[in-house]
């Protein structure tokens, strides 16, 4: 299942960045602010790289990624896009963790540049991998079903969920949500709430 969602993500991502101007390029990511879009796609270039080294000490902190940054930040953009191309398609097994990487930063481009989100065929089941896997302390009711089989019930938009369990929401945002009982939101995330509110 990863490796079609990583594959798929990979050829929509590519086709999005193919076609953007330099000032696109040089825009900051909202979900990334520390990132423009060029450095978006220089961590995904290296992130698929060193898993094709098996390089991968480290991963997925933040010196890990900080190097992908520092060692592609000058590489031009068309040149990124053919070697996370020609690493990804060295790869014969997807990790999960690059699968979700890749589609969480998709769905921050996609917003960016105002076009509609990420597929739910792609999302949907790596957020009931998540709830299932990761947050069984949760029961999660959703859009498309209920997932989890959790004591602590949340009744929230899915993909809203999808979004902030890799801290692309606040905590007020989260805290709105429909909780059975109160519960600590960072503990519903893998990456912490953000300090400001996104509204993608």
């Amino acid at each position: 299942m990863f490796e079609e969602i990583y594959r798929e993500s990979r050829q929509r991502t590519v086709g999005l960045a193919m076609g953007l101007s330099s000032e696109d390029l040089a825009r900051t990511v909202p979900a990334c602010p520390e990132w423009t879009v060029h450095l978006l796609l220089a961590h995904l270039a290296g992130v698929a790289a060193d898993f094709a080294a098996g390089r991968v000490e480290g991963a997925p902190g933040a010196e890990w990624t900080a190097r992908h940054i520092a060692e592609r930040a000058d590489v031009p953009v068309l040149d990124l896009l053919e070697q996370w191309n020609a690493d990804g398609d060295r790869l014969t097994k997807i990790p999960t963790q690059m699968a979700m990487d890749a589609l969480a930063h998709e769905a921050d481009l996609r917003a960016l540049l105002g076009r509609e989100r990420v597929p739910d065929h792609a999302w949907q089941p790596v957020l009931t991998v998540i709830v299932t896997r990761f947050l069984t302390d949760l029961t999660v009711k959703t859009e498309f079903g209920t997932l989890g089989e959790g004591p602590v019930v949340v009744e929230a938009d899915g993909y809203e969920f999808w979004r902030a369990f890799f801290g692309r929401r606040s905590r007020a945002q989260m805290e709105s949500w429909n909780w059975s009982t109160p519960f600590p939101v960072e503990k519903a995330t893998y990456f912490p709430p953000r300090a400001t509110d996104l509204v993608e």
